[in-house]
């Protein structure tokens, strides 16, 4: 196989991985709404932490939300299937910058 089909896979399965990552990233976030799974564990805690800074890339932000659990699935996925290498931190910073818009396309189409 040359370079460039093996570019083409990479590219490929990378853009299937990101759409993959946005769609459980905007399930979690829709399970952190009010009346929904995650939300009725502590909607106490929920109503009083909506609106501080340190809840927006925990439960609040959809956009924010690609910093903390994009990196959760990124490196659980890639340490898993393939290992450390440093080229991934490269890699990692375009994953959460993408994220954060694929993840607000799907919210709003969806």
């Amino acid at each position: 196989m040359d370079l460039e089909t093996h570019l083409i896979y990479w590219l490929i399965e990378f853009v299937i991985f990101v759409c993959l990552q946005s769609i459980a990233i905007n399930g979690i976030f829709e399970s952190f709404k009010k009346g929904n799974v995650l939300y009725e564990i502590a909607p106490g805690f929920f109503e009083r932490n909506k609106n501080k800074f340190w809840s927006k890339p925990l439960f609040s932000c959809i956009m924010c939300m690609s910093s903390v659990y994009g990196g959760i699935t990124f490196w659980g996925t890639v340490l898993f299937f393939i290992g450390f290498d440093y080229r991934e931190i490269f890699v990692f910073v375009f994953d959460v910058f993408i994220l954060v818009y694929v993840n607000l396309f799907f919210y709003k189409k969806l």
